[in-house]
């Protein structure tokens, strides 16, 4: 939220997958009508300051296009790193290793 008006949507938590439970940033979206306004990095920072103070000491798992350049450029700056693995969607999936708050 930008004071009343919805910006965007985000949703995380821990997800029971067979190799084990995962913390996942499952969604990050910000509505077209708001994209290029600079509110990206300032709140995916927040969100994920939100999700280490929750999960402290975890591994934060996401998933990505390969063709969404904006957004891999945004979490790679935030450190997040390709794991080599695809999700059940073939989005590749990126890690951002063992987040200490």
């Amino acid at each position: 939220m930008d004071g009343d008006i919805l910006i965007g949507f985000a949703m995380y938590g821990e997800i029971a997958e067979p190799k084990g439970t995962r913390v996942w940033l499952d969604r990050f979206l910000i509505d077209k009508n708001h994209q290029g306004k600079g509110y990206a990095k300032p709140v995916f920072e927040l969100i994920l300051n939100k999700i280490k103070s929750l999960y402290t000491n975890k591994d934060i798992y996401l998933s990505v296009y390969e063709d969404n350049e904006h957004a891999i450029k945004l979490y790679k700056s935030f450190g997040f790193v390709f794991t080599g693995e695809l999700d059940i969607n073939g989005e590749k999936i990126m890690l951002l290793k063992n987040c200490l708050n």
